[in-house]
């Protein structure tokens, strides 16, 4: 049974070293285009992107457990970027572990993940 659910994704300005704590919220349901929320919770309303105010590097990734789904795709300017597939079960926000990100993304870009 899908579940939907909450995650969050930490965010560096390169230039600035500027956290951008981003909220991001999935259905749980195959093909779904996650939402993102940086001033909020994420929900249904949200918006389908996440605009990078400046060069960003995506460092860490923290998922609530639960979810049917396992994986997401990061896609930037509605393209998939390649080799950017992330976990839901590595990356659960109870694991202490989870593996250390540096995903590059350039200023103004459309940040966006997609549920696979």
């Amino acid at each position: 049974m899908a579940a939907a659910q909450n995650a969050v994704l930490i965010f560096v300005g390169n230039q600035t070293r500027k956290t951008y704590s981003v909220s991001m919220y999935t259905a749980d349901t195959a093909a779904y285009i996650n939402r993102w929320a940086l001033d909020t919770v994420a929900g249904t309303g949200s918006e389908t992107y996440f605009r990078a105010p400046e060069n960003l590097t995506l460092i860490d990734f923290s998922m609530t457990t639960g979810t049917t789904q396992t994986t997401m795709v990061m896609t930037e300017n509605g393209a998939v970027r390649n080799g950017c597939v992330l976990s839901f079960v590595a990356h659960v926000s109870t694991n202490s572990n989870r593996p250390k990100l540096a995903i590059p993304f350039a200023a103004g870009s459309l940040i966006g993940a997609k549920t696979i």
